[in-house]
């Protein structure tokens, strides 16, 4: 088939100076396209702004024979990005929402400026330069959107609260905009990619990163930007050549008779077969779906209606005796039902709301509950909320995010003030009543936030771009919220309900009415409040008696692992790209999501598997260094300024300090893919490096050379649901080809699958126990590890960020960045060295973490020209290394 052409098609691409956009635009440009080039210029957290970026692209393309002009505002000044397209090239066809920036923080710490800059750029931005280029599309009958979200987006991530709203939201605008433009040949699809930008080279290994250069993403957003695409309203998740469909699936649920007999009990009993996707013995109505829009209530209702009473016997007993809870816009509707059944259970219930709160509360009094007035502003006056429910109750244990307003209009015609006072009651209402909130939740471990959605959020929905964004942003947030809770007892879960409220009146039908009470929906909500609840950031959909689960599925997909895919790849395979009928995934997390694509990868037809074999006799990889990467390392593992034979080139003793060895295995990409291609659920993020072992060939050790190392899997074995592997590597000089290093990693990784065999031989020295001896040691020195000595050790080349950043660590349950498992070896390695001389082989088990500002303490055991060695911890009285050793080299050791 012909070759797809862009010619005199006028793109826009946002956040285009590096990257992902950059690329894009080279690959528009080379296929005909007229490309806006736009760039701010800024750092990646938005700060500053230089037209660099934008025109060293543009110079780029032109070089090149290409059309391209640069644009360099803010994408909330849409309007003047398309005006450039407009001036220069008379129109616009295609919109590419990909600029982006982080602010990264904890939730706890994270402030209103940072939520909303991050939102601005992302959503916001999107928003209004499609809104911009929306009249051009309608009056041409012609336009492509391709919005970018993230894993992120889809599945929340630790420490990124305002960019997984934002993602998210974009998600809920696309679905959107797909309904409203589909009669005007207007498509829009959104791309959650995982490629290598400045966004993600800073948190994730270098081997996966090999994986991941932009050209990979490029065919698909090309692809879904050409005329010939019919694709509308759709998500797909596109790394390393991977390329998936995923969409929403939804669960049978559970029907419950809609009488006074549904309970949050009720709830409880079955909550399981809520969750439960096996619909194998459900009845039609209760199949699994993967709905683009709210379910058939009327079906359901209907069929729950003819139900007998629920069976509660057995049923655990829901108690919310003196939790307060904060329940938004809750003088009416929804949040009035919620709060009287709050109250019933046992609660004191803050009705929130900025009209008239007060009838709620007299009749939850008059029923014999406990309950408290607040009409400020969700929108604007959070802090006052918060600071009434704890002057009136002294805390607060529940928080139902419930308040909202509509401002429903086509996109076409929807207003700045119409999409910004949606978001805000919504959106930024929910996070900062949950910011306010989350304090006092971590004082005590314990909290529930139960944040209310819209099947318009999850689905999109004609007419409602500013609410379906919002709406869409809330299951992102809560989604993140949900990961950093965790720890703290703190739940976090999402409710999209199909009620007949003030606010729906005018969607329902004559024939709707009162079939959706909103007291259908409280069960579920007082049972996700519960103690009990053990569920974190899911979505439930429910309404007329019925309630069920909603997550992602994605397709099996496509793999390319040609080094240049292109457009018509994703063309010609777009069916299996879109295939759900066998071997489907359902990520629930950025990590499980990541590298299930990975393995994936793996996966191609027997041509593509046949390139990727011939990818292994490519030349092993080359680490060069000399001086300065010598000096680097001894410093890093301790030397000082006096140590000249450590630190000074010049010095007739200059020599590296043995454990030097190990980096050109740590710095290469191609360590880890050797022995990942023989597991399954290889996940980079669940290893723990467990031993090391190094023999050094060559003495004196060369002080410059270009090592040229091979890697081998030496064994694996499984052990239940995890992985033993050891790892072995040979190191040559290059030019000679004279053994330098050899080096033995043994690997413990989590929730991994291989099979156990052998396959090659041991060094003796590697595999030996060495106990220390039952006297006092021969030897012992404290060696105080800097505040700074992760910053620098990096700089040897192992980048993990669980190192040195702080959010990072905490994903990884540690309360700070700990020390490299090497450094501290080099660390015991250098004194050891000072102590008794030059050795040849080195063993260390790695038994505990250190964090940097601890003092090291090694003792040692001498005995003939070997030395045992352990590395304790001084201050947490813990041994970071044991059952190690040394191996003395006889005519230099000090013996």
């Amino acid at each position: 088939m012909s070759e797809l052409s862009f010619k005199d098609k006028v793109v826009i691409i946002t956040g285009a100076g590096g990257g992902l956009g950059k690329y894009y635009s080279l690959q528009f440009a080379k296929r005909g396209a007229k490309v806006v080039v736009n760039d701010l210029g800024g750092a990646l957290n938005g700060a500053g702004g230089d037209s660099a970026a934008a025109d060293v692209v543009v110079n780029e393309i032109k070089a090149a024979g290409g059309i391209a002009v640069a644009d360099y505002n803010n994408v909330l000044d849409g309007e003047k990005i398309v005006e450039t397209a407009v001036k220069n090239f008379g129109t616009v066809h295609i919109v590419i929402n990909n600029a982006g920036i982080l602010r990264d923080s904890s939730f706890k710490k994270i402030t209103e400026k940072d939520f909303k800059l991050v939102l601005d750029v992302h959503l916001n931005g999107a928003y209004k330069v499609t809104q911009a280029a929306w009249p051009y599309f309608r009056k041409q009958g012609y336009g492509r959107i391709v919005n970018t979200s993230s894993p992120a987006g889809l599945y929340g991530n630790f420490g990124q609260t305002n960019y997984s709203a934002a993602k998210s939201g974009l998600i809920g605008f696309a679905e959107t905009l797909a309904r409203e433009g589909e009669r005007y040949n207007i498509r829009a699809n959104t791309i959650a990619p995982l490629a290598r930008s400045r966004m993600t080279e800073t948190i994730l290994p270098p081997p996966i990163l090999e994986k991941l250069g932009p050209e990979k993403v490029a065919p698909l957003v090309l692809y879904l930007s050409h005329e010939e695409s019919d694709v509308n309203g759709e998500i797909f998740e596109v790394a390393a050549g991977f390329y998936g469909q995923i969409r929403w699936e939804r669960s049978g649920g559970v029907l419950f008779k809609p009488d006074e007999t549904f309970t949050a009990e009720a709830v409880a009993k079955r909550f399981s077969e809520i969750l439960d996707f096996d619909d194998s013995k459900k009845p039609e109505l209760l199949k699994n779906t993967h709905p683009q829009a709210l379910n058939d209530y009327a079906s359901l209702t209907r069929a729950a209606r003819e139900l007998p009473p629920n069976d509660n016997s057995g049923a655990p007993k829901i108690s919310l005796k003196n939790k307060v809870v904060l329940i938004t816009g809750a003088g009416a509707g929804l949040g009035k039902e919620y709060a009287k059944f709050f109250a019933k259970y046992g609660a004191k219930v803050v009705v929130n709301d900025f009209k008239d709160a007060s009838k709620t509360v007299a009749e939850i009094k008059a029923a014999g509950g406990e309950a408290a007035v607040d009409h400020h502003n969700v929108a604007t006056e959070a802090e006052a909320i918060i600071k009434n429910v704890i002057d009136t109750y002294g805390t607060i244990d529940i928080l139902i995010n419930n308040a909202g307003i509509l401002r429903d209009k086509s996109f076409a015609k929807m207003s700045p003030e119409e999409w910004y006072s949606v978001q805000q009651v919504h959106l930024i209402g929910t996070f900062n009543l949950t910011r306010l909130a989350w304090p006092h939740f971590l004082e005590k471990k314990y909290g529930r936030v139960i944040n209310i959605s819209s099947t318009s959020g999850i689905y999109g929905n004609f007419g409602q771009a500013n609410y379906a964004s919002a709406k869409c942003a809330i299951l992102g947030l809560s989604k993140t919220l949900a990961i950093e809770g965790a720890k703290s007892n703190i739940k976090v879960n999402v409710v999209a309900p199909h009620a007949e409220t003030a606010m729906t009146l005018t969607v329902f039908s004559k024939d709707d009415l009162n079939l959706y009470h909103p007291d259908q929906v409280a069960p579920l909500l007082v049972y996700l409040a519960s103690e009990d609840v053990e569920v974190t950031g899911e979505t439930f959909e429910a309404g007329g008696g019925w309630i069920g689960n909603t997550r992602w599925q994605r397709a099996k997909g496509a793999v390319s692992h040609a080094a240049d895919v292109t457009p018509e790849f994703v063309r010609d395979k777009l069916d299996d790209i879109r295939d759900f009928e066998k071997d489907t995934a359902n990520p629930k997390s950025t990590t499980e999501s990541s590298m299930s694509i990975l393995e994936a990868i793996g996966d191609g037809d027997e041509e593509e598997e046949e390139e990727d074999d011939d990818d292994d006799d490519e030349e092993d990889p080359v680490f060069h260094y000399g001086d300065r990467e010598v000096i680097l390392y001894n410093i890093s593992v301790g030397a000082t300024a006096k140590q000249l034979h450590l630190v000074y080139e010049n010095n007739e003793d200059f020599q590296v300090i043995p454990t030097f060895g190990h980096l050109a295995t740590f710095n290469s990409g191609k360590s880890q893919l050797t022995f990942a291609r023989l597991l399954k659920n290889f996940n980079p993020m669940l290893l723990l490096h467990g031993e090391h072992y190094i023999k050094i060939h060559k003495f004196p050790i060369p002080v410059e050379a270009g090592v040229k190392t091979s890697f081998n899997p030496l064994a694996i074995t499984q052990k239940g649901t995890n992985t033993i592997v050891v790892h072995g590597s040979k190191s040559v000089d290059s030019t000679t080809g004279e053994a330098l290093f050899e080096n033995e990693a043994t690997f413990f990784i989590r929730k991994c699958e291989g099979n156990t065999k052998k396959y090659g031989e041991r060094r003796t020295f590697a595999t030996q126990q060495f106990l220390a001896p039952k006297r006092d040691p021969d030897f012992s020195i404290d060696v105080p590890v800097s505040v700074d000595k992760a910053a620098l050790y990096r700089l040897t080349g192992d980048r993990n960020p669980l190192h040195i950043d702080p959010q990072f660590a905490a994903a990884a349950k540690f309360p700070n960045p700990i020390l490299h498992g090497m450094a501290t070896c080099g660390l015991s390695a250098k004194v050891l060295l000072d102590k008794f001389g030059p050795f040849g082989e080195i063993k260390v088990r790695f038994t505990g973490i250190v964090y940097p500002g601890e003092t090291l303490r090694v003792l040692a055991w001498k005995e003939g020209d070997v030395i045992t060695f352990q590395t304790h911890v001084v201050e947490r009285g813990t041994i970071a290394i044991n059952n190690a050793a040394i191996k003395l080299i006889g005519d230099s050791a000090k013996i």
